[in-house]
């Protein structure tokens, strides 16, 4: 008897940890390649709600559940429980915007992974904001394909005075890490991204980095450029590019930026 009350505490202790790894014991919550951060900026600068939706002062909590093709790419995307359509569709559209790591292959099983969003008026209005402050030039119409361009008619240019602003901003806004400076550390970080067809950018990643705080540094000025989007057939594209920022110890505060934005 006294065995058997053993084997099943062990057994209830191992159901209950399995239980926490998701809501429903089957799904597993996805990670985001930029992390919660990325999906953050990306409801910042790309989500758009009916004025229906904000004047009901909504605060919710969705839950997504969704497969993940080859490519890390969300599909078979689905939100649980009674949904504005405005709000449902919404949302689904953010994930074109996110790639996220396979961690797990469970054959057979619908939905494995889950995504939560906090979403509310007030929250939306501090988003609606910040989408504000970015003021571009007459906007073509945008690709509906959400396709990921390397080459273009015209390539993206920084949003205020093009190349020459981009360095007066990196010039004026960089931040040498101290530890950097201590360690008299140098170099050049590339940082790749995307320019989205309203400007902004995305999917920001080091491609070529630096220690010390220089790489994160880099990642910090890139996030908060703003663009003109590429051009091709008369559509704005989103536009994958590289940018490298120089760190240089002799310049420090003066000239720490190369120009130009990198071939694929």
């Amino acid at each position: 008897m006294f065995k058997k009350s053993i084997i099943i505490v062990l057994l209830l202790n191992m159901f209950c940890l399995y239980a926490q790894i998701s809501p429903t014991s089957l799904e597993y919550e996805a990670q985001a390649i930029g992390g919660k951060e990325h999906i953050e900026q990306i409801l910042q600068t790309q989500l758009t709600l009916p004025k229906t939706i904000l004047t009901s002062n909504f605060d919710t909590k969705l839950i997504t559940f969704f497969d993940l093709d080859s490519n890390g790419n969300a599909i078979n995307i689905k939100i649980e429980g009674k949904v504005n359509n405005a709000l449902r569709n919404e949302v689904i559209r953010m994930f074109y915007f996110f790639r996220f790591y396979k961690t797990i292959n469970l054959p057979n099983q619908s939905r494995p992974y889950f995504l939560m969003f906090n979403l509310s008026t007030e929250k939306y209005k501090r988003y609606f904001k910040q989408k504000n402050k970015l003021s571009l030039k007459k906007q073509l119409l945008a690709d509906s394909s959400y396709k990921i361009f390397t080459k273009a008619d015209k390539s993206p240019e920084y949003y205020k005075n093009g190349e020459e602003g981009l360095n007066d901003f990196i010039l004026t806004t960089i931040e040498y890490p101290k530890l950097a400076i201590e360690k008299s550390v140098e170099g050049t970080v590339v940082i790749e991204f995307v320019v989205e067809t309203n400007g902004y950018v995305s999917n920001i990643i080091v491609k070529q980095g630096v220690n010390t705080g220089c790489s994160e540094e880099a990642m910090r000025l890139i996030k908060q450029t703003k663009w003109q989007p590429a051009i091709l057939n008369h559509k704005c594209v989103r536009y994958k590019t590289n940018y490298p920022i120089t760190f240089n110890l002799r310049n420090n505060n003066k000239d720490n930026s190369s120009s130009g934005l990198l071939g694929q």
